[in-house]
């Protein structure tokens, strides 16, 4: 971790050297170090590009897959990235206060987790009464806006959890903006009799859709489905589940390690997993015999977990590539998705 009282050191990739100066500008005026400003063509002039960062903001306007190799890196790594502001008015733009805050907001959520020393608020422009809302929705990109939901998912993400799970999991839910391109199962330790009670609670203000588990579904865009307790599910050829009849392996129900498993089975390189708060090292077999294949598993810190030794066994295999707060996990959600898309 940072010392405390070091500024945020904030490195910046942007393609158009004018967006890479005002946003190089602002954040140096909102009180953090910028310490690399660079195009991505340059970024094979500095092989230890990413030593000393603390956060990266990205912004990209030519997508050509062939010159984004690198962020891969970024994206896999533990170190947040802010992917996209928007175009940055001028300084003596009417908006361009507005853009500033937003910013400002979107580095304190990306770095809320972290020790580092930076600017009051009061240094923004025209933000008297400028207040930072952590607890809405996050902004949805703007790539996603017409995107139509409900047909099956290309990105299937798994959410495991035991004890401290649904508060964890109602945070980072209630934290995504509806719109986007995703499908998540979710596999949370619990008594079978509360499983509707748990659908009604998660998906009360979540910008997405919580639904029971039913034989032959498929896993669609902008729906979380419960795994069952019962019985173990798989997939079929056109991936809608199938149920077994027998009962999940171990102790739990669901497991979080078979569910894991069997979503790799069938979903391959297209399923991503994180675990949140949970007893137990549920989850961590399962990550080591998926990372045999190129994967991407994440995991909540064990500061805000109610019982971290789920997240933390997940942890300690070592294939677990970001690590973060419920909202931090969101917010690290919606940029991959948004870079995946542009691909």
């Amino acid at each position: 971790m940072p010392d405390a009282k070091a500024a945020a050191k904030i490195g910046i990739i942007a393609d158009d050297l004018l967006q890479q100066h005002l946003i190089k500008t602002a954040l140096m005026q909102l009180g953090f170090n910028v310490v690399l400003a660079t195009a991505p063509d340059k970024i094979s002039d500095r092989p230890n590009f990413k030593q000393g960062i603390d956060a990266w903001v990205v912004d990209i306007v030519d997508d050509d897959g062939e010159q984004l190799g690198w962020l891969d890196d970024l994206l896999e790594g533990e170190i947040p990235v802010l992917f996209g502001m928007g175009e940055a008015p001028k300084r003596s733009c009417e908006s361009y206060p507005r853009w500033e805050k937003r910013l400002f907001s979107k580095m304190k959520e990306l770095l809320a987790d972290q020790s580092l020393a930076i600017a009051d608020v009061a240094v923004i422009s025209n933000s008297e009464t400028y207040a930072i809302d952590s607890d809405g929705p996050l902004m949805l990109p703007a790539v996603f806006k017409n995107l139509k939901l409900g047909s099956p998912a290309e990105h299937i993400w798994v959410l495991g959890a035991s004890l401290g799970g649904p508060d964890a999991v109602k945070e980072f839910l209630d934290a995504l903006p509806h719109g986007l391109p995703v499908g998540f199962i979710y596999a949370q330790h619990i008594d079978a009799r509360f499983q509707q009670a748990l659908i009604q609670t998660l998906g009360r203000h979540a910008g997405i859709t919580m639904v029971p588990y039913q034989e032959g579904q498929r896993i669609n865009t902008g729906e979380v489905m419960l795994a069952p307790v019962e019985k173990e599910f798989t997939f079929d050829y056109e991936g809608r589940t199938v149920s077994k009849s027998t009962a999940w392996p171990g102790p739990y129900g669901p497991s979080v390690d078979q569910v894991m498993l069997n979503v790799a089975q069938h979903f391959a390189k297209r399923a991503r997993y994180i675990l949140f708060s949970g007893m137990g090292n549920d989850g961590a077999e399962a990550a080591v015999k998926i990372s045999q294949s190129p994967s991407i598993i994440w995991a909540q810190n064990s500061e805000s977990c109610a019982n971290s030794s789920m997240p933390d066994s997940v942890v300690a295999t070592g294939h677990v590539s970001y690590i973060g707060t419920p909202r931090q996990l969101a917010s690290q959600l919606v940029n991959y998705l948004q870079t995946q898309w542009m691909r």
